[in-house]
């Protein structure tokens, strides 16, 4: 006892542990127990100086994420045992983990194991697949620091950016803010993967499919044009208002100026049914099979549900949850001729041994709009950009040299205390494709209820959906446009807004 005693000192002065938790560690029946895990360099060679009777030093794999904060929330992290506990780690933890290998054996009453010639159980240790996800390292260093600028400046609660590639909607980037380190077990609760694992009413950014979903089945063509009213219109006791007076606008203009008024009317011709088919057809209400943990699938109301103010609500983004990496998905199906691709975050997956693929998404394209749909939005989404008096949301965002398009949004969060939405709740986002003329990606940027005096989705996320296009664009090689050398000036630009107000890795060996 008092070598157990004497040991269990040692070790408390060495590791900094309660004496009594070692003395019953030190104390088991068992053969073996584990005193601490994963010690630093220099506490194992302290305790190897020691020289303690029974106690030893072995070494065991760790996983290690030479990237550190990059991708945090995608990559996840693992336990002390090398199981997966969130994101890739967790989804793809099977594969990852490999084998151990396997030994059975008779011991002695003194724990020895006996050789008996008997090897049938035994297995040899097998390596865990690689996988390989669709994540580009450099567009991912893009978004992350260009989200973290618009987070900061804005004094926002929280932020998102997803980057998408159109021709196959292969995820290059997904950016989270606030993020954290995955070697850092402390900071690993402060963040999530809020692309997939939140969902939103995300205002504006939506009025693309009530506009596409018009123009597919015929309920408005491009040159219609609406009365606007001077951007007021009464819905029984709501008055839904726009931050324009415009009188007359097309379908074109209705997208450019953001105006509720405008994307209502395009909606009752549209009708209800219309309406739900379109966002259905886009895929919202269900999940995209994003091969990550705790994906939301988001939610659109039965038509049933809906009533006059219900129909006015959901066609410019109210009463309908759905998550950036959706809303990204639909942007891209837009640019990609009308062709809806899952999202899809892992390449392949390789066979550790032999390297042969076992694992790969193959596209499963299914068409949701017209080419000719397609390709008649896309101008529409590019005058948003606009200059001049009369010009888009987006005219004070500029893209070192390309053409974009997009749409931009502004809406209220319902306060969790009251149930309402909240005159100082926002969330701001800009939604949109690169170039416009030939579209390469789909980029959302979402920054969730910035603080500062600005909250206008062209302000507070636009300059960082202008940052990350530029900066993808060129590292992929697009071409630049050729744009005018300089900007019009003109008035600020405000969002369209009226409320339905409602009641509504790398592994390595450390000491242990």
């Amino acid at each position: 006892v008092q070598g157990v005693t004497a040991t269990a000192e040692a070790l408390a002065e060495l590791l900094g542990q309660d004496v009594r938790t070692l003395e019953e560690k030190l104390s088991s029946s068992r053969h073996f127990t584990w005193i601490r895990r994963h010690v630093t360099d220099d506490i194992a060679q302290r305790v190897e100086e020691a020289n303690l009777e029974g106690v030893h030093i072995t070494f065991e794999p760790r996983r290690y994420y030479p990237a550190r904060t990059l991708a945090g929330p995608i990559l996840g992290f693992s336990n002390i045992d090398g199981a997966g506990i969130e994101g890739t780690e967790l989804a793809m933890n099977e594969l990852l983990q490999g084998q151990k290998a396997r030994r059975a054996a008779l011991r002695d009453a003194t724990g020895k194991r006996l050789m008996t010639g008997d090897d049938a159980e035994e297995s040899e240790p097998r390596a865990g697949a690689t996988v390989v996800l669709t994540i580009d390292r450099y567009i991912q260093f893009v978004a992350e620091r260009a989200l973290e600028q618009a987070v900061t400046t804005h004094e926002a609660k929280a932020g998102s950016i997803v980057v998408l590639d159109v021709a196959s909607s292969e995820i290059l980037a997904m950016a989270n803010w606030p993020t954290y380190d995955p070697n850092q077990p402390a900071n690993r609760g402060k963040a999530r993967n809020r692309i997939i694992t939140d969902a939103f009413e995300m205002g504006s950014v939506m009025k693309v499919f009530t506009v596409a979903g018009a123009l597919e089945r015929g309920a408005v063509q491009p040159t219609d044009t609406f009365d606007i009213e001077k951007g007021r219109l009464r819905i029984g006791r709501k008055v839904i208002r726009d931050s324009y007076h415009d009188e007359i606008l097309d379908v074109g203009g209705i997208l450019k100026r953001s105006s509720n008024v405008g994307t209502i009317k395009i909606a009752r011709k549209l009708g209800k049914v219309g309406l739900y088919e379109t966002l259905k057809d886009f895929g919202f209400g269900r999940s995209t099979g994003i091969e990550l943990p705790g994906e939301r699938r988001g939610l659109v109301h039965p038509t049933k549900r809906w009533g006059e103010i219900g129909l006015a609500a959901v066609s410019y983004g109210y009463m309908t949850l759905v998550t950036p990496l959706q809303v990204a998905a639909g942007y891209a199906a837009i640019g990609n001729g009308g062709i809806y691709n899952e999202p899809r975050i892992v390449k392949e997956v390789r066979d550790p041994s032999s390297g042969k693929r076992i694992y790969g998404h193959e596209l499963e394209p299914r068409r949701v709009l017209s080419e000719k749909t397609s390709h008649t939005i896309l101008p529409m989404l590019g005058r948003v950009f606009d200059k001049g008096k009369h010009g888009g949301t987006a005219r004070k965002v500029d893209i070192d040299g390309y053409r974009a398009g997009g749409k931009t949004g502004t809406s209220h969060k319902v306060d969790p205390a009251t149930k309402k939405y909240a005159d100082h709740l926002y969330l701001s986002t800009f939604a949109g494709l690169a170039p416009i003329d030939e579209p390469r990606i789909a980029v959302v940027v979402l920054i969730d209820e910035p603080g500062g005096e600005e909250y206008y989705g062209a302000k507070v996320a636009g300059p960082a959906f202008a940052e990350v296009v530029a900066e993808t664009l060129r590292y992929l090689g697009v071409a630049a446009d050729q744009l005018p050398s300089e900007a019009e000036p003109g008035e600020e630009i405000k969002e369209a807004r009226g409320l339905p107000h409602a009641d509504l890795g790398e592994t390595k060996a450390t000491p242990s």
